[in-house]
């Protein structure tokens, strides 16, 4: 089982800070009814890992899943984000069935084009398996957008649920930008003229922490959302996964080295050092006002909200494209909740399940933890859903950009390398052609 490596926030939001919004929200009780916690009974036992915001919401719900089905107690237990913690306790989980219901960040779509079981990620493999519960002749499981289902079945069956997508975007400081009198940029060419306008006032323009072992953040950040801009509306149905996988497309195609062109002149504009910033300072930088704006993830919005509870956010996609259509968020899955086969109590963890899915049950989680929702309809008030504003829960799948690492990579394909390979270009010690021929060199999907 491999962890995400992602240093997102859902491993460094402070549990004050989740607390706080779910105090906001108040706590979602639905009536008790006789029918309902009928026959259901016995211990309920939910893993997870160390994740402040979802680790909150989930204990409200577990409580109040508890009021309606007294019979049932509910034990969420939790662990480490590293090999030697959740992904330990997850694999010993899915092996003996001590759990019921069991989370990840993995989904099990896309299958790598050569779905063998060395490339295949633990959640494919435990699908492939069947250690899973098909979910889909259960109602409530259609509460879902088609997207998220399809995100977690296999051969037609759904086999999880995913209870939402973080959003990668950039954040701007609404004061700041009134008082520049600058508009929300839409195209590319918008952007630069943001970006030079700032830095023409002595301001710095945008804010990335990369260090601190987090190179990957310059592609999460920059590189895939202009590979998104730029290159996918040009690729056969819109999967640049898909081609890059088949070799129809190739690294040292013309859009991946405008990609990189435009990631150097973007690039000139974050703040000094950047690849030294520890990507943990970030939403505190963007709170206390060392630039206008911050590349990042929805995730760390309620840290961006606890530093500065004053801050007016707002956000729009990275503009790579002069066509605005082109620009979009991207979509990060997070948090999939899965039942065993193997399960003690699959009557419980099918109730818990409906229960989650419920849409005021639904709506307080995706309000708590500030995530995007994966459900169909629904009003949200977290800080989260006011700064994405019409963003909230639209973009581009990270799926259909570029394929997950695996172990077969070659060295500038690895995660760390790429990042590296990425600061090289915005520093000028490569030029986006080199870079683009690096990267294809070493490409053995």
């Amino acid at each position: 089982m491999t962890i995400k490596r992602d240093k997102s926030g859902r491993t460094r939001t402070t549990v004050g800070a989740a607390i706080g919004i779910a105090l906001s929200t108040g706590a979602v009780v639905l009536p008790a009814t006789a029918a309902s916690a009928a026959g259901i009974s016995g211990s309920l036992k939910i893993i997870t890992w160390v994740n402040p915001p979802a680790v909150t919401a989930l204990t409200q719900i577990d409580n109040e899943f508890m009021k309606q089905y007294p019979n049932v107690h509910v034990q969420l237990q939790t662990a480490a984000n590293d090999q030697a913690g959740y992904a330990t306790l997850l694999s010993t989980s899915v092996d003996s069935g001590s759990a019921d219901i069991v989370t990840d960040v993995n989904s099990i779509q896309p299958l790598p084009l050569h779905a063998t079981r060395a490339a295949l990620a633990s959640t494919q493999l435990w699908a492939e398996s069947n250690a899973y519960l098909p979910l889909n002749k259960y109602p409530w499981v259609h509460a879902y957008t088609k997207g998220a289902l399809q995100l977690e079945s296999y051969n037609g069956t759904v086999y999880g649920i995913l209870s939402g997508q973080y959003q990668r975007v950039v954040f701007y400081n609404k004061a700041d930008f009134a008082k520049y009198h600058i508009s929300v940029p839409t195209t590319y060419n918008q952007f630069l003229s943001v970006l030079s306008t700032l830095k023409a006032k002595g301001v710095t323009p945008l804010w990335l922490g990369a260090g601190g072992g987090a190179p990957f953040y310059t592609t999460d950040f920059i590189t895939q959302p202009l590979m998104s801009a730029v290159w996918q509306p040009h690729v056969a149905g819109q999967n640049l996964t898909t081609d890059l996988q088949t070799g129809s497309a190739k690294w040292t195609d013309a859009p991946m080295v405008k990609v990189l062109t435009e990631e150097a002149a973007i690039g000139k504009y974050l703040e000094p050092g950047y690849a030294g910033v520890s990507w943990e300072g970030m939403p505190s930088a963007f709170a206390t006002n060392k630039a206008p704006m911050l590349l990042d993830g929805s995730w760390d919005l309620a840290t961006v909200h606890t530093d500065n509870p004053k801050l007016q956010v707002g956000s729009f996609p990275l503009p790579g494209s002069n066509v605005a259509a082109d620009n979009q968020p991207i979509l990060q899955p997070d948090l999939n909740f899965e039942i065993l086969r193997k399960s003690h109590n699959i009557p419980a963890a099918l109730a818990w399940l409906k229960f989650f899915s419920s849409k005021p049950i639904y709506q307080q989680y995706v309000d708590i933890t500030g995530i995007s929702p994966s459900e169909t309809g629904g009003t949200y008030t977290s800080f989260a859903a006011q700064a994405l504003g019409k963003w909230l829960g639209k973009g581009t799948a990270l799926s259909t950009i570029m394929p997950a690492p695996t172990a077969n990579l070659g060295y500038w394909d690895s995660t760390t390398q790429w990042g590296l390979l990425q600061e090289a270009v915005i520093s000028g010690s490569k030029t986006p052609a080199q870079a683009a021929q690096l990267t294809q060199s070493s490409w053995k999907k």
